[in-house]
């Protein structure tokens, strides 16, 4: 009975990790991510439109998920959308990054 427990316990675990941990895809999405704002916090409506982030912009996403950082809190970039757009509606002119805590 204690291995069919850990059994469930561990497939729901994987499935809830892969469910509710939106992320970046192998590659950008057709429909670029948009900024919104849910609960007085950014965030993007669509995590999984980010691609990898390519490695000619790798220094550029660190240093803009850096602004992010706080003392106890590092950020990532771990995606990228050439099309990203902000709040507005309006593409970034330098593409998107998704940054993800460390």
């Amino acid at each position: 009975m204690t291995k069919l427990l850990f059994s469930v316990y561990a497939f729901c675990m994987l499935l809830a990790g892969c469910v509710m941990v939106p992320g970046p895809g192998a590659q950008e999405g057709a429909v670029p991510p948009r900024l919104l704002v849910k609960d007085n916090v950014k965030t993007w409506d669509n995590a999984g439109s980010f691609g990898p982030v390519p490695v000619a912009l790798v220094d550029k996403g660190a240093a803009t998920c850096a602004t992010l950082n706080t003392p106890g809190v590092k950020y990532v970039a771990t995606g990228y959308h050439s099309k990203a757009r902000d709040i507005d509606g309006k593409p970034f002119a330098e593409g998107g990054y998704y940054c993800t805590r460390q």
